[in-house]
């Protein structure tokens, strides 16, 4: 029998580094494996943060939430605005034929708020592509279902070891047949830097 595709959730407190983790394995898979999704970032101004947006692995980009928007959607300060993760965000992460991987930064408070977004992220656990993920390490309602779902492999991220992480994430998708075989780093380089 056929075993059940990765899919991996990287989970921790703010700051952790989950979103850079996520970017260096994207990084160093570049090139090597077909990949489909987005990332999440900080959209900063002259009094710090100003909001969030999502940019694709493609380099698509949308608003994901903003302090000056007008919403009825807020998670604290920010107005959370659903349009740009409908329009860009979700379809970036449908597989296509050849995708290896999906990369989905994040399952969090502010995402959830899209229904379009929640059937997604069910269609991608359930699929036959492996994930790559972070979800918040707290919260409730989807977000904490996703988190406790039995089909994903959670790794708890801590700040002191985010270096090793990425080494770790490499490993597992390696592990689990994700990387092709052609595009593994010779064993010999085992431990170096085996960005290309």
């Amino acid at each position: 029998m056929k075993p059940a595709p990765l899919k991996l959730f990287l989970t921790g407190d703010p700051g952790c580094g989950k979103t850079t983790a996520i970017r260096r394995v994207v990084e160093r898979l570049r090139g090597r494996l077909p990949m489909r999704g987005f990332v999440t970032e900080e959209i900063t101004g002259e009094q710090g943060r100003a909001g969030f947006q999502g940019r694709t692995l493609d380099g698509r980009t949308f608003l994901l939430a903003d302090r000056q928007e007008s919403s009825d959607l807020r998670v604290g300060p920010y107005h959370v605005v659903l349009d740009g993760l409908e329009q860009i965000g979700v379809p970036a992460l449908r597989p296509a034929a050849d995708t290896g991987l999906v990369i989905l930064d994040e399952v969090g408070k502010m995402e959830s708020f899209s229904p379009a977004f929640r059937e997604c992220v069910e269609d991608l656990l359930a699929g036959d592509t492996p994930v790559l993920a972070t979800v918040a390490s707290h919260g409730v309602g989807f977000v904490k279902r996703v988190r406790r779902d039995s089909r994903i492999e959670l790794l708890r991220m801590r700040r002191r070891a985010r270096d090793a992480v990425v080494g770790d994430i490499v490993r597992r998708l390696t592990a689990a047949n994700v990387i092709p075989q052609a595009a593994r780093p010779a064993s010999s380089a085992a431990g170096r830097n085996d960005r290309p």
